[in-house]
């Protein structure tokens, strides 16, 4: 169910990771799956029925010494775009559920001080 300004309570919702690795590497596979929903303020046409999305992301973290690691992911992976959903005016889509951002990369350095 789509509500219109308070997010959507679809029936299915589900996140799912694979982590393999060794002592100086990490490979992450994750997903994240928002159900299909219907808007309760639009009964028929294009946005009244939203079907399920999935979201995958990916991150492979090395580390350099013991104190020093770095990574590098992407999020969004397939850059699979929200939903058009009738009754939301901000971006055609409810804002508070769908990604709205797109594929975006990111680089991590951290430093262990212990």
């Amino acid at each position: 169910m789509i509500t219109g300004g308070n997010g959507s309570y679809t029936h299915w919702r589900s996140d799912a990771t694979v982590r393999v690795g060794s002592e100086r590497w990490t490979g992450t596979w994750g997903v994240q799956y928002v159900g299909k929903a219907d808007d309760i303020n639009t009964d028929t046409g294009p946005g009244s029925k939203v079907s399920g999305v999935f979201y995958h992301n990916a991150q492979f973290q090395y580390r350099v010494t013991a104190a020093i690691d770095v990574a590098i992911g992407v999020d969004n992976l397939f850059d699979k775009d929200a939903p058009y959903v009738a009754s939301w005016t901000d971006a055609n889509t409810d804002t508070m559920t769908y990604d709205l951002l797109g594929r975006r990369w990111y680089l991590r350095a951290s430093w262990n001080l212990q």
